[in-house]
């Protein structure tokens, strides 16, 4: 779901424990993060997952939330760190369900789950710019992704500065960051008759907060995503949209709701909180006995 609106280190927890009948067990719920705790998104998404599913499920509920940070940091060395640790901490005390909240390539992230918990299902909630073909997880894997509409954003920055000369496109360097910056200049094409679209993807944030604030007239900023800037250093998407939206004398568009109210004027935005509640409700039909074979993993354009 979107809409056009105009102005996600390790770390781990219980959320909550809901008691079930007498004598019967809890189902454990393990909530995973690609992203940080510190973030944004990732945060939104898990609570409106943990309070649908709370609805919706009569018996009771275990939820335990980590946090892996792997978009930031995506080596092997730190891959190696998280699967031990989770392989580990979840020895004894195995999941009866996965709920993994991703940005960017699903495949690394479901890769080790699969190795850690083969047998328990998955239901995922995210933003991805990659395909998905149907049977690529072997049936255990549900869930919603949302793709950045980048030609629905640049549609409204000409609707709205109907006289805007440039857009000026910011983004990262990390993996996920690539796959959003690149469907920007793709979606872009139609348009290089009309408007300038200037690149920026391989400058430090300290260069780009400083360029942001004399920027010409008939400017706008187009926000991708940032996981890690052009001098390599590891950021939080969200929080660096929001400090550039701050710092910008032109207008900023991105394409996450939960950049908004602080800066940032619009995009055609991914809903954020939808995504965790539908991943809530596929969740509950999972626990209630559904296959997630039955159910596709659907990919929202």
């Amino acid at each position: 779901m979107r809409f056009l609106f105009i102005c996600g280190l390790i770390s781990a927890g219980l959320f909550d424990t809901t008691a079930g009948a007498e004598g019967e067990r809890a189902k454990r719920v393990l909530l995973v993060s690609t992203g940080s705790r510190i973030s944004i998104g990732f945060p939104t998404v898990e609570r409106n997952a943990i309070e649908k599913l709370g609805q919706l499920h009569p018996g009771g509920l275990e939820f335990y939330s980590e946090y892996l940070d792997i978009v930031r940091f995506p080596s092997e060395k730190y891959d190696r760190i998280f699967r031990d640790y989770l392989r580990n901490k979840y020895a004894d005390d195995l999941p009866d369900l996965i709920m993994l909240f991703y940005a960017g390539n699903l495949r690394v992230a479901q890769k080790a789950l699969a190795e850690l918990f083969p047998g328990t299902p998955v239901v995922v909630a995210g933003l991805t710019e990659e395909d998905l073909p149907s049977g690529s997880f072997g049936g255990r894997v549900t869930g919603v992704a949302q793709r950045s509409d980048a030609d629905g954003t640049i549609k409204l920055i000409l609707h709205l500065q109907p006289d805007v000369k440039r857009i000026v496109v910011i983004g990262g360097t990390a993996d996920v960051d690539r796959g959003v910056i690149g469907r920007v200049m793709q979606a872009a094409q139609p348009f290089v008759d009309r408007v300038e679209f200037e690149r920026w993807d391989g400058r430090s944030i300290g260069d780009i907060l400083k360029a942001v604030t004399s920027l010409p007239p008939q400017t706008a900023v187009l926000f991708a995503r940032m996981f890690r800037d052009g001098a390599g250093q590891a950021v939080v998407s969200a929080t660096t949209a929001q400090a550039i939206a701050k710092a910008s004398n032109a207008p900023v568009y991105a394409f996450t709701d939960v950049t908004f109210g602080t800066g940032v004027v619009g995009g055609s935005a991914a809903d954020i909180a939808h995504l965790g509640q539908r991943a809530g409700e596929l969740a509950h039909r999972v626990l209630s006995g559904s296959d997630p074979k039955s159910i596709p993993l659907k990919i929202l354009t």
